[in-house]
């Protein structure tokens, strides 16, 4: 099957599968880059069959319902920050980059920053460690 077959088949068995109109299922492939999905996966599974395809497809549409039904938002403003953060755990503590994630998100200024009504997400990275030092300084 080439690329067009592919995404032809995909668009034609997910409408059937989810008993929606085909041209709305283009259309929300469109949208959401399902098409780009399929073709860069297609790079790489070439010689898989279109049920796997269209399991990607399932397992990304649920992913992205989920996301937009999210009461998590703020998570671009904490992937600006939290490298910083983490970086300065890692030089200070002398700790691995996953033992770093593992004891901010494990803290109370990592569950805080979690969590988007806390306002957290928008402190700076100095405020977070601040924070978080003085939480791991009690703790001992």
């Amino acid at each position: 099957m080439n690329q067009l077959e592919l995404l032809v088949c995909c668009v034609e068995n997910y409408s059937h599968i989810k008993n929606v109109a085909s041209n709305k299922v283009a259309h929300s492939f469109s949208e959401k880059g399902i098409f780009q999905l399929l073709l860069e996966g297609y790079k790489v599974y070439c010689d898989m069959d279109e049920g796997f395809f269209i399991g990607m497809i399932d397992g990304y549409m649920e992913n992205t319902i989920d996301a937009e039904k999210s009461e998590y938002n703020k998570h671009k403003q904490r992937q600006a920050v939290l490298p910083k953060v983490l970086k300065e755990i890692t030089k200070e503590y002398h700790i691995t980059k996953i033992e770093a994630i593992e004891s901010f998100y494990q803290s109370k200024t990592g569950e805080y920053f979690a969590q988007d009504n806390t306002g957290y997400y928008e402190k700076t990275a100095q405020e977070l460690m601040e924070s978080y030092k003085k939480e791991h300084n009690e703790k001992k």
